[in-house]
């Protein structure tokens, strides 16, 4: 367990953790955040469940052994349904993900009982959100919905187009007509843009950003664990591993995140850990 002003970090594989960035920052502003992107390996969510532990694993370890973070979150719906139990086994952080404040606040906002989650191809066919969501409240039913082209869309900032609207006002009309009133961004990237959601649906639907969700969670098991930073302003990272460029023009984008330099990440000192994470880095070839 970290310290008071050890930082929090944050993972996921582009820009859709900077919405968690961007939620912390506002609920935590004394807060070190780390954000660590990978966008070497997105997407996420069309990979194996044992090449991903492997990749995200030395994100961990980086985050918790070279720059000792007090809590990690995975700001990824595939992290965060596949792989937390294992991560959890690995490493004596605590690593929080997005399912469970995200399932949370769809049940307390839902008045039909009906909710769609939009996600990745491997966190639906986890089924991880629908499990969640029914142990809350087992009359709850659940549509999951992967949307793997337009995630890529939001990664490389090509999502506002007439097109893009045309088909997701065309998919909201059809779960309108299933009865179906709130909506979970499963995935990060479309947490970011939980707004334009939010204006193509109007006030048809409750859209659940996780960012948000989660954030408020943090602050709360900080509270608790007396780990809040006293401090009345912290930094905040953010740390690339591979091609930056869709994450510096996403930044642009939001005045909260462009004062925020990009550092790119220091592969070699990781090295060292992989031999730690064999047991769960076998060959995959089955998908999750």
């Amino acid at each position: 367990m970290g310290s008071n002003s050890n930082p929090i970090g944050v993972i996921d594989s582009g820009v859709g953790g900077l919405s968690m960035v961007i939620a912390l920052d506002q609920l935590l502003s004394s807060e070190e955040i780390v954000y660590v992107a990978d966008p070497l390996h997105f997407p996420y969510g069309e990979k194996a469940k044992n090449e991903l532990i492997h990749i995200v694993s030395s994100l961990v370890s980086y985050l918790n052994e070279n720059l000792k973070a007090k809590l990690i979150i995975t700001a990824c719906g595939t992290i965060s349904s596949n792989c937390l139990e294992e991560l959890s086994a690995l490493f004596q952080v605590p690593i929080i993900g997005i399912i469970d404040p995200a399932s949370r606040e769809a049940v307390r906002k839902t008045k039909t009982g009906k909710v769609v989650v939009l996600a990745t191809s491997a966190t639906v066919k986890s089924s991880t959100f629908q499990k969640h969501l029914q142990r809350i409240h087992s009359s709850i039913t659940v549509k999951e919905e992967a949307w793997p082209e337009f995630v890529e869309a939001v990664e490389k900032g090509l999502h506002q187009t007439d097109d893009w609207r045309k088909w997701i006002h065309t998919q909201l009309i059809g779960f309108q007509q299933e009865n179906f009133d709130t909506i979970i961004m499963g995935c990060t990237h479309f947490a970011l843009i939980s707004s334009f959601f939010q204006d193509i649906a109007e006030t048809t639907f409750e859209i659940i950003n996780p960012a948000i969700a989660t954030a408020q969670e943090v602050k709360e098991y900080l509270a608790k664990s007396n780990l809040l930073n006293p401090s009345e302003l912290s930094k905040k990272r953010i740390i690339v591993r591979g091609n930056s460029t869709n994450i510096k023009k996403t930044i642009q984008k939001y005045s909260d995140l462009q004062k925020i330099n990009i550092e790119a990440f220091p592969e070699k000192i990781i090295e060292n850990f992989i031999n730690k994470v064999q047991r769960y880095c076998t060959p995959a070839s089955t998908p999750m």
